[in-house]
C-alpha cells in the first residue's frame, strides 16, 4: 500500500486526487516500482493541526484541541484559532457558558462553535495562550 496525501491552499477536489493518482502511476512503471494499491487523498475536512505553519494557515477557524497538561483549568476545548506568536496559539473561545455547552455536544454541536464566536459581538471572548508543545491533538471542525 502507498498512501498519498495532497494538499493545497485552494483546497483539493476529487480530480485532483485522480490527476496525481494517474500521473504516478505512470512514474512508477516508468520507474519499475512495484506497489499493490495505490491511495491518493486530501487531508480531509477535520484535518490534524500540527506546525506553527498550520496554525497560522487557519487563523480565524474552529478547531478541536486536547491538550497533554491542563490551561487554564481545561485540557479539552473547542475554540478558534486567534493567532499565533511565536510558538504560541492563542484560542478565542466564547463565554464559559457557551464553551462548555459547545464542548460537552457531538458533531452536531462542533459545527456552530465559529458561528457563535462570530454571532456573540457583544459577549466577552475568553482568549486562552497554549504552547504548541501543550498541544496534543487539535483538529479543524468541518464547516459545511
Amino acid at each position: 500500500l502507498l498512501r498519498i496525501f495532497i494538499d493545497a491552499p485552494a483546497g483539493i477536489t476529487v480530480e485532483d486526487c485522480a490527476r496525481v493518482s494517474n500521473h504516478l502511476t505512470r512514474a512508477f512503471v516508468v520507474e519499475g516500482i512495484e506497489y499493490e494499491r495505490l491511495e491518493v487523498s486530501s487531508p480531509g475536512l477535520d484535518r490534524v493541526l500540527k506546525t506553527v505553519a498550520d496554525f497560522v494557515r487557519y487563523q480565524g477557524q474552529p478547531v478541536k484541541v486536547r491538550l497533554n497538561t491542563t490551561v487554564d483549568a481545561r485540557k479539552r476545548f473547542n475554540a478558534v484559532v486567534q493567532a499565533v506568536e511565536g510558538s504560541r496559539v492563542l484560542f478565542a473561545l466564547v463565554d464559559e457558558s457557551d464553551a462548555a455547552a459547545s464542548a460537552g455536544q457531538k458533531k452536531r454541536g462542533n459545527a456552530k462553535v465559529k458561528s457563535k464566536v462570530e454571532a456573540t459581538e457583544s459577549a466577552e471572548l475568553k482568549v486562552i495562550t497554549v504552547d504548541l508543545a501543550q498541544i496534543e491533538k487539535a483538529r479543524l471542525i468541518p464547516q459545511l
